[in-house]
């Protein structure tokens, strides 16, 4: 399945779903983690103080045979706050700005 990219109206940081099973999408995902990093090098250069980073959520999609894992009795309860990524179907990216290093007083 094609990677889908999205007009999302609330999620403004998302870079878009990538299918786990899929060879096209996981190249598209790490080339655009490069970017990211080819970024911030250029950022550091530039005397910047801030970063960006790629965040990947974990969805477990339709029929996942791990999904047990994640309702009231299982492994790590409803409440586990989110999917580990080897238990995901497909993963959602975002992109978000670090944090500066500079403290402000």
């Amino acid at each position: 399945m094609p990677m889908t990219i999205m007009d999302y109206r609330h999620y403004t940081n998302k870079l878009g779903t990538f299918h786990k099973n899929d060879p096209e999408d996981m190249k598209l995902l790490d080339n655009l983690r490069k970017m990211v990093s080819n970024l911030n090098k250029d950022l550091r250069r530039a005397n910047m103080d801030y970063q960006f980073y790629v965040k990947c959520q974990g969805r477990l999609g339709k029929n996942n045979p791990n999904y047990h894992k994640y309702t009231w009795g299982g492994e790590y309860g409803r409440h586990a706050g989110s999917i580990r990524l080897s238990d995901a179907v497909r993963y959602d990216a975002y992109v978000y700005r670090r944090r500066s290093n500079q403290r402000i007083y």
